[in-house]
């Protein structure tokens, strides 16, 4: 790449809490900064959360719209201003009026799960997405199961699709020596991981973990309520256990030591692109059980118990059959799949072939 040619990146991440979208943005722009310097620019809205990683990156603040309305048309005049160079974007929208992009779709559940998603945020994806997916220049996507729907749902060629897979953050690598008792309390407990959203299947999860009858076994749920969900997921939907504990605003470092002291971890999830969770679970060498679905077969192997989402007894035996196992610290065959430095150097090289430098 010349030294006066500049790659911008769409950094409305920065303005919004993590889930799996956020983090994958996240990271790459991280391996992104490493390896390119100031050869990219990370442009973002005013509202600032995450300010420290808007330091590393030297994030600039443009126009004064926010959410979508700047990325249609803040971050539309700014880029024509500057020559129309190549633009990044990696959560799903992009400016529809602007050619020179690629955007990132992490999966289709906007398409196949509305009805649990908030109206307007179903209608701005089902309008922007095809259109950006289309008329941009290359599409990225999370692994090989999502890039067979992001082609067939948006009719784009495969060639046009490349899959760039999640990875393993920093803190889930690191054994925790230090374990906080306040925080884990030498619970007995099985743990699953997620934002609160109605495919993650936790009204099936919680059914079949109250068929369990162990009263010292404990499900701890960790993730927040997203605010684009038609209808969220708590203690009030459904006659609770009081085994079963929601926990909110878990950070990183919580969630490692987390996963490190579980039984098990549980994901019957009845759609992913990726999941992230599930890799973070394997980096601790522990026991997955996880719904049959396509790209749960993609990431695991057959350490993994797999189970029906839609049946209950089947998430039940499931776990007891997990919780019976002595497997520990089990070796996951294609963990070493997930990196994030590996996945921002295939990024690179998506730009290199578009930019031909």
């Amino acid at each position: 790449m010349s030294s006066n040619q500049k790659i911008y990146i769409n950094s409305r991440f920065l303005t919004q809490p993590i889930t799996g979208v956020q983090r994958f943005a996240i990271e790459i722009s991280k391996v992104l900064k490493n390896e390119l310097k100031d050869q990219v620019v990370f442009v973002t809205h005013p509202g600032i959360v995450h300010k420290e990683l808007a330091e590393y990156l030297e994030a600039k603040v443009v126009g004064l719209n926010k959410s979508h309305f700047w990325e249609q048309f803040d971050l539309y005049l700014y880029l024509k201003k500057r020559g129309t160079p190549l633009l990044l974007s990696f959560g799903h929208t992009g400016p529809i009026f602007y050619k020179r992009q690629i955007i990132s779709v992490h999966d289709m559940a906007f398409r196949y799960y509305k009805d649990t998603f908030s109206k307007s945020f179903v209608f701005i994806y089902n309008l922007i997405i095809p259109i950006v997916s289309k008329k941009g220049l290359h599409v990225l996507t999370v692994s090989e199961s999502a890039k067979k729907e992001v082609c067939e749902g948006l009719e784009l060629p495969e060639k046009k699709v490349t899959v760039i897979y999640n990875g393993l953050s920093e803190v889930f690598q690191k054994v925790n020596e230090n374990i906080d008792d306040n925080l884990i309390n030498k619970s007995n407990y099985i743990l699953t991981v997620s934002s609160h959203h109605q495919r993650k299947n936790y009204k099936r999860l919680i059914e079949a973990f109250s068929l369990i009858e162990d009263d010292s076994l404990e499900l701890f749920v960790v993730g927040n309520v997203g605010p684009n969900f038609s209808k969220s997921l708590d203690e009030n939907d459904f006659k609770m256990d009081d085994r079963i504990k929601f926990l909110t605003n878990v950070s990183d470092n919580q969630l490692s030591q987390y996963y490190q002291n579980a039984k098990l971890f549980v994901f019957p999830s009845l759609y992913e692109g990726f999941g992230i969770p599930v890799i973070e679970a394997m980096s601790k060498g522990l026991l997955c059980v996880l719904s049959d679905i396509p790209v749960f077969r993609e990431i695991g192997d057959d350490s993994v118990i797999y189970v029906n989402p839609l049946d209950i007894n089947s998430i039940k035996e499931g776990i007891e059959k997990g919780l019976n196992n002595d497997n520990k610290n089990i070796v996951y065959s294609k963990l070493s799949n997930f990196s994030w430095r590996k996945s921002g150097k295939k990024v690179i090289e998506v730009l290199k072939d578009i930019e031909k430098f």
